[in-house]
């Protein structure tokens, strides 16, 4: 009796550390079902939720760049605008000929162009940002935010920008009056993206916070206690040498009653 019982002892030992063993080497405390059922639903709960998060995390910098991208080149547009601005006002002065206007005008025919460009090569992905009025999507998971672009080169055309001419002093107040009007233009727009971009920044430090949270929480649940399992694989270790002293005493005693019954 005394045999078995410490048999039993030492393989329920015995099996208690080869499990201890396994939680050691992952660094879980629950590694299937049998661990804690429950725990391992809630567990893999809030892993779905956390992977759901650092997607959406990563939708919403991703829209961060492309508004920063968007604002780069309202940024580009605008300041030739100012350029402009500055050339008619300089057309203004009464002491210039026909040759100087003509040498103001080339110098706005660059900067026309290069708002052209502008338009024409401002991308994101492959994605032209100036091409069409549209709200482009980001999903968080819960929700989802917006960036909206627009259709500049149709603006600036209804404004009448590339018609500016600085050659015939006539011209110059209509010039200004789109310069002006498209400044507006294009300042509503940095403005609303730069609104957009705090949204969006502000959403990506909602949802970090939010990962953060649930990861502790998930590691709460499912993650070992080091200390604690150390303590508890000691005193198995300690159980097991005993176990295998009373089991190794008790085989000499019996091996010696039956040498005695023998002899």
């Amino acid at each position: 009796m005394k045999i078995n019982n410490a048999n039993n002892i030492l393989n329920q030992t015995l099996g208690q550390q080869e499990n201890l063993f396994k939680k050691l080497a992952a660094g879980k405390r629950i590694n299937s079902a049998a661990d804690d059922a429950a725990g391992l639903q809630i567990a893999n709960q809030l892993s779905t939720q956390i992977n759901a998060r650092e997607q959406g995390a990563r939708n919403v910098y991703d829209g961060v760049s492309l508004a920063r991208v968007y604002d780069q080149g309202l940024q580009a547009i605008e300041e030739n605008m100012m350029d402009l601005n500055t050339l008619a006002i300089q057309a203004g002065n009464g002491i210039y000929g026909d040759s100087e206007r003509q040498a103001l005008q080339q110098q706005a025919n660059s900067l026309m162009d290069n708002i052209r460009q502008t338009i024409e090569t401002t991308e994101f992905a492959g994605k032209g940002l100036f091409q069409q009025d549209e709200s482009i999507q980001f999903g968080t998971g819960d929700s989802s935010l917006s960036l909206a672009t627009s259709d500049v080169a149709t603006a600036l055309n209804d404004f009448d920008l590339f018609e500016f001419d600085l050659t015939d002093p006539a011209n110059l107040e209509s010039s200004l009056n789109a310069i002006q009007q498209s400044q507006d233009f294009i300042g509503g727009l940095r403005a609303d993206t730069g609104a957009t971009i705090n949204a969006f920044e502000a959403a990506g430090s909602v949802i970090e916070r939010q990962r953060i949270s649930e990861s502790e929480a998930r590691s709460r649940i499912e993650d070992l206690d080091y200390a604690k399992a150390t303590s508890q694989q000691v005193a198995n270790d300690i159980l097991t040498q005993s176990s295998v002293s009373v089991a190794i005493q008790g085989r000499v005693q019996q091996e010696q009653a039956i040498r005695i019954l023998g002899g």
